[in-house]
């Protein structure tokens, strides 16, 4: 198997919260999941439920996946199934060909339970397909235009074709049907009678019948010859209270049978009934509480009602507490039959004894443990003198105890109590007293008092108390609890109609906007748990499936997941490429995220509606639009960032009034054309392009819609301009306008701007939103000119709703409505231009205005309502520019092709000094260099960490997965060329770089043309795919173990060039003319002892710092020669048997630690044992520069050793001892050192052969951090001393002597150890 460079690349991590997380991908795709650094170190075996092949889609099966290698090697088997993370370049494929959503998770292998210790969740979207068998046409998700109609309101059968030839003539794509099965007795769309049978109105004649084949022709038509898919509704929360199958199988529902913890509410609910029933037959009018209620007092009035009068009758408390006397008398019984207590009672046990809440909820039915309260309660008392008296106290404090516990309940239910009565009073007050309410003035069983919450099927006429006796018995089970949504927070992904935790629920405490026509479903867990309700259910859904191209969840955040996600499998099991449309309310994307995920949601319904002015309407645009103009190409080397969910992003749904009731008919028309220029689905509700001002209610509404041609035709509202946006939207979805741009351009004036990132032609839509009614006559609004890159192809349309007559923005008369068809206004006229050229256009001044590559339009005549889109393209002479960058970008990112293999030419002349100059360099090395060059400085954000490459693509890297165009970064590109300038300059100045600056400087010519916002994209292109073959080709340079190694230590690899560099200011001392080849360059690799703080002149190289990097900077890295360089060249240095702990070029060394030495000698060590031919460097010539400790420097090949003998000296003078004072001691060479601190000391303990040495006042060691305050009293102490025998000296000690062994032993070199000389020389 070969790694597919073209695959999309998903990390998963460590953690469960992956619902949260949203990943999208096209069908088709091949996506490659690899182990985030989170794992690294672990053993993981990975499941998924994408099924294997062929096979059929099941959610609990899963299957263990294998693991490759980035060269795409196999490396687990069936037998061998799990991963060690090694790398985070392990990755498993999976050609995702099914659409929905599919989840993977793994364990780690030690985990015997096979826990689950993360998760992922990726979403493939489905290909929606129309038009006839062996012709299709796919419909991409962008290009959805969907109109949602009313089933109930189409009529009969034989007349839908005519009435739905309304949405495909008006330019839509898509239609959404609500429910088309019979209804309940309210006509609600949503309450479904049976879910089973087709709504027997749509008969076409009386008697006749109707079938789901009949609707599945006409459903078939308008897939196949039409052009336009469909959804349908399903409803899986309620059903109608008429549901004939609710007889035979109530257990369906929640009910007083099987809820009991529901019993209190429909007390609740039924004291509230009759107390609404009093007020219509007037009985409380006496009280202040009349049979209208339309004003404040008569709402006081009915508080102090409820409230005193009401609720008492119930006492609903009593259904939460216990019978005190009964448990009193049975403690005190017990207690007379056991023998005498020793223990006394302890008081701070008595919280160990609670209610217990009696399972059918009977008055006073809580129990409580009474054996523990025995225990606890049964004790001895010291002031009672006989038997029968402390049984008299025990069972009087019991008692006492039972008390407080029934008031705690008592005033807790209340406080509930209280509380939904201030609902239901906020309910009354909306719906009859307040101005901007419905101000309902009857009583009825449609306009109750209160809100219903429960059916009270075979209660009518009867008592409180006879309700409350048949709620426990087999009337309870047509007690059942209606639908509706919470008031408030409330987490969706709880179904609220379930026990909850504690007492309240939101029956209780009426916090439920209940729909009175419809019951809520109770599944249970499991279709075990219901099977009827499950399997009726289940054939409802797959019927729906198999009709249409998609299905509408209605209200999806009340649906129980495991239930939705049951039922949508066995749809996708009969419509594999389903289209799920969802309506959520959860107020979080994150929340969002795990309905989406689990149910395989391809689209979430948002509104333009619920936006308060225009620049917010403007921000969903944005918000659901797609990218960004300018936005990052997608780079294969970077993971697919997390998404939000798609939208199906409607001007209006059929759920809300007319915006006419809300803004104005005027604004009709530019709200629309906002959102035909989002880039996701759109759509619109039936009414809305006829102009219907009023809310086509879904319960209320009865009237049918009118046909095509007769009475709606392309003279109707504003369907004409709809039908032109709708083609505009398919359009820019089909042709890649991805893009999207939205610029206030004045409070009311939005502008949209959609981006081809492939053509650079855009199309701009101007829209004059009027959110309130402007004055009658008002003529054009002032608004700055539109400037845009580019010229003007055409104007793609102009229009406008006026008022017939001579106030074109005058308020409409009142709405006729037609008695029999649905109706909107007839009184304003369309003005519709479509692709008309400047010169007749009736909006913009017809001559524009050039500016260089900018095109200037003055706008005259924009006046409310009013729309305007124009489509621009680049000028002839940029083609040039973006094909060159195209082809560039193209074969950097996918390594192949000329530019590719050019750059590559010049990279394999590059070697790794030249790597660190292009890839790295801080700022101090970059002054260093004497070119005149600094860290580029981007203002607003301060200067890049590396002058190199690594310095933008680290930015680059965090910028360009989430778009953040608005970085400084970006902004400076976008002001000027001064970036791509810097990069290629500061390359120019180097024999070995100046191809590949030219180059560079040639690739960044064609970007200097372009229009300045679409720079950012191409720059990071281009300087992602340079910086890649950079990094390649220092890989090549290194040993085979690197090169074809894992990312990780190729990573490390890549880490260490940064520390090595040709720095002017701090060179190696001059080697050994007589130094055998190969020889040093004049000026010699440096190792860093930090950046960027030890980067530059004496600070730069420590000797500690070097070998104990060394290894791992030099050895690992192949780096062998320069290795070699830096180890003699510190040898030069050899002073009082230590190497320089500061080597300043060797001129000024400073000899002021003691554990360099042996760092250095570890390091030759481990050079002979590694390099090739490594022991060849222990016969080279080392120059001495102090060949004696009192010695004046010496010049290269004045006084030459090998360097064993240099070794040697360095141990002999260890074994012999030495004191010395530091040279220049005093303040010019550390100005916190006390005058003891210069004083040193090395040499080996006689009796453990430990290396010791150093004072109190210095730091010979790593620990090496001196004091400096004197206020603090610690300048000149070190902060850890490490006077005496430090453990790692003697660690290093220990493996040079046995490697100085070795080689004595192998005749290696003639040294047989270590002698002491006395005072006298001996």
């Amino acid at each position: 198997m070969v790694k597919n460079t073209k695959a999309i690349s998903i990390p998963i991590t460590e953690g469960k919260n992956a619902e949260h997380t949203l990943y999208r991908v096209k069908c088709g795709s091949t996506v490659h999941i690899h182990p985030d650094a989170s794992l690294l170190g672990r053993e993981i075996v990975l499941y998924t439920n994408y099924p294997h092949g062929d096979q059929k889609f099941k959610r609990t099966e899963y299957r263990i996946l294998h693991w490759f290698l980035k060269s795409g090697k196999k490396i687990t088997t069936n037998k061998y199934n799990s991963l060690h993370v090694v790398d985070t370049d392990i990755y498993t494929e999976l050609n995702m060909n099914m659409s929905g959503t599919f989840r993977f998770w793994y364990h780690f292998k030690e985990n015997v339970k096979q826990e689950i210790a993360g998760t992922l969740y990726i979403q493939v979207e489905p290909t929606l397909s129309v038009g006839p068998p062996g012709a299709q046409k796919i419909i991409p998700l962008n290009s959805v235009r969907c109109q949602t109609v009313l089933a109930k309101l189409l009529g009969p059968i034989n007349s839908w074709e005519a009435k739905l030839r309304v949405a495909k003539e008006s330019g839509y794509n898509m239609v959404h049907f609500t429910p088309i099965q019979e209804l309940g007795a309210s006509k609600s769309a949503y309450s479904l009678r049976n879910q089973l049978r087709v709504n027997p109105h749509f008969a076409p004649s009386k008697g006749a019948k109707v079938t789901f084949d009949d609707v599945e022709a006409i459903i078939k038509k308008m897939r196949q010859e039409w052009g336009v898919a469909s959804i349908c509704d399903i409803v899986l929360n309620h059903t109608a209270n008429e549901s004939e199958w609710l007889l035979e199988h109530p257990d369906a529902t929640y009910s007083c049978a099987t809820a009991p913890y529901l019993r209190p509410a429909f007390l609740l609910d039924a004291l509230l009934a009759k107390c609404s029933e009093d007020i219509a037959y007037g009985v409380l009018e006496n009280v202040g509480v009349p049979k209208v209620i339309n004003h404040e007092h008569h709402l006081q009035a009915l508080s102090y009602q409820l409230h005193h009068v009401y609720l008492p009758k119930i006492n609903v408390h009593e259904l939460y507490q216990c019978n005190v006397m009964h448990y009193a008398e049975e403690f005190l019984k017990q207690s007379r039959l056991r023998e005498p207590p020793t223990n006394v009672a302890k008081s701070e046990r008595f919280a160990e004894i609670q209610l217990i809440a009696d399972p059918e909820y009977k008055r006073l039915g809580a129990t409580i443990n009474l054996e523990l309260a025995l225990e606890i309660f049964n004790g001895f008392h010291g002031d009672c003198f006989d038997e029968e008296s402390r049984l008299r106290k025990c069972s009087d404090t019991f008692r006492r105890h039972l008390e407080w516990l029934n008031e705690q309940v008592r005033c807790e239910i209340q406080d509930y109590l209280n509380y939904a009565i201030e609902n239901c009073l906020a309910g009354v007050r909306y719906e009859r007293v307040q101005e901007d309410g419905p101000r309902i003035t009857e009583i009825s069983i449609k306009h109750p008092v209160f809100m219903q919450y429960f059916t009270k099927t075979k209660a009518l006429g009867k008592s409180l108390l006879e309700i409350e006796e048949g709620m426990y018995g087999k009337m309870g089970e047509f007690f059942m609890a209606h639908n509706g949504w919470v008031m408030g927070a409330s987490d969706p992904l709880k179904d609220f109609a379930e026990e909850q935790p504690g007492r309240a629920n939101v029956y209780l405490k009426r916090e439920l906007i209940a729909w009175g026509d419809s019951v809520k479903l109770r599944y249970g867990r499991r279709p075990e748990e219901s099977p009827y309700l499950w399997n009726h259910m289940k054939e409802y859904v797959v019927t729906t499936a198999r009709i249409f191209d998609g299905v509408r969840l209605d209200n999806c955040h009340s649906t129980p997941l495991h239930v939705a996600e049951y039922l949508l499998d066995a749809a996708r099991e009969v419509n594999p490429n389903l289209y799920v449309v969802a309506e959520l309310f959860t107020n979080s994307d994150a929340t969002d995220n795990v309905f989406v995920n689990r149910l395989g949601i391809t689209s979430l319904i948002r509104e333009a509606l619920s936006a308060w002015d225009s620049h917010e309407e403007g921000r969903l645009v944005y918000r659901y639009g797609g990218e960004p103009v300018g936005a990052f190409l997608e780079n294969p080397n970077r993971d697919l960032a997390p998404s939000i969910a798609h939208a199906l992003f409607m001007d209006l749904t059929h759920d809300n009034p007319s915006p006419v009731e809300k803004r104005t008919v005027y604004d009709l028309l530019p709200s629309a054309a906002l959102v035909a220029m989002a880039s996701c689905a759109t759509g619109s509700n039936r009414g809305y392009d006829e102009l219907v001002p009023h809310h086509i209610h879904v319960v209320d509404e009865e009237r049918p819609y009118q046909e095509w041609g007769k009475g709606v035709d392309f003279k109707s509202g504003i369907i004409a301009a709809k039908r032109a946006l709708n083609i505009l939207h398919g359009q820019l979805a089909e042709e890649g306008f991805t893009q999207v741009f939205v610029d206030q351009m004045n409070p009311d004036i939005v502008a949209v701007t959609r981006h081809s990132p492939t053509t650079h032609q855009s199309v701009i839509l101007i829209a004059h939103t009027v959110f309130g009614y402007p004055h009658p006559n008002a003529g054009p609004t002032f608004v700055r000119p539109l400037r845009f890159e580019g010229i003007l192809d055409e104007i793609i349309l102009e229009a406008e709703l006026t008022l017939k007559g001579d106030k074109p923005f005058d308020r409409p008369a009142p709405h006729q409505k037609n008695p029999n068809v649905l109706n909107g206004f007839n009184q304003f006229q369309l003005t519709l231009r479509e692709h008309i050229p400047l010169s007749k256009s009736q909006v913009f001044r017809i001559v524009p205005y050039m500016d260089g590559n900018i095109t200037q339009l003055e706008i005259v005549n924009l006046k409310p309502g009013s729309v305007v889109a124009i489509r621009t393209s680049l000028k002839p002479e940029l083609h040039t520019s973006f094909e060159t960058l195209h082809t560039l970008t193209k074969s950097l990112h996918h390594e192949e092709g000329p530019a590719f293999n050019e750059l590559q030419k010049i990279a394999e002349k590059l070697d790794l000094t030249d790597l660190n100059r292009i890839l790295f360099t801080c700022d101090q090395e970059e002054r260093d260099a004497g070119y005149g060059g600094a860290a580029y400085d981007i203002p607003d954000w301060g200067q890049i960490v590396y002058c190199g490459l690594q310095g933008f693509v680290s930015l680059l890297t965090e910028i360009s997965p989430h778009n953040d165009l608005g970085h400084p970064l970006c902004n400076n590109l976008r002001n000027g060329d001064w970036m791509m300038d810097y990069i290629s300059d500061r390359l120019s100045h180097s024999e070995s770089t100046k191809p590949l600056a030219a180059w560079i400087k040639s690739a960044f010519e064609p970007m200097k043309n372009i229009p300045r916002y679409l720079i950012p994209c191409y720059f990071d292109a281009l300087v992602s795919g340079i910086y890649n073959i950079m990094v390649q080709r220092v890989y090549q340079l290194m040993p085979e173990h690197i090169r074809e190694g894992h990312d990780f230590p190729q990573t490390l690899a890549l880490a260490t060039l940064q520390f090595l560099a040709a720095c002017k200011s701090a060179n190696l001392p001059a080697l050994s003319p007589a130094l055998a080849p190969p020889k040093p360059p004049a000026q010699c690799v440096t190792l860093s002892a930090g950046l960027p703080h030890f980067s530059t002149g004496y600070m730069r190289c420590w000797g500690r710092d070097t070998f104990i990097s060394l290894r791992g900077l030099m050895l690992l890295t192949g780096r062998f020669n320069e290795a070699r360089y830096i180890i003699l060249g510190f040898g030069e240095c050899l002073r009082h048997g230590l190497i320089p702990n500061l080597l300043d070029n060797g001129s000024k060394p400073r000899f002021n630690c003691r554990d360099a030495v042996w760092w250095w000698l570890h390091s030759i060590k481990q050079y002979v044992e590694e390099a090739p031919h490594g022991k060849d460097i222990l016969k080279d010539k080392v120059s001495r520069i102090f060949p004696y400790d009192d010695s004046a420097p010496h010049s290269a090949g004045q006084f030459d050793q090998i360097l064993i003998d240099v070794m040697q000296e360095a141990l002999q003078v260890h074994f012999q001892g030495l004191q010395y004072r530091e040279r220049n001691a005093g303040y010019e060479i550390d100005a916190h050192m006390t005058d003891n601190g210069f004083n040193n000391q090395i040499g080996i303990h006689p009796e453990t052969g430990f290396v010791f040495g150093g004072n109190q006042w210095n730091c010979g060691t790593w620990m090496d951090k001196m004091g400096s305050s004197e206020k603090a009293g610690n300048r000149g102490r070190p902060n850890t001393p490490r006077d005496g025998s430090a453990v790692e000296l003697v660690g290093l000690e220990l493996a040079v002597l046995r490697f100085m062994q070795s080689l004595s032993e192998s005749g290696v070199i003639e040294y047989k150890g270590v002698t002491r000389k006395g005072p006298n020389g001996e």
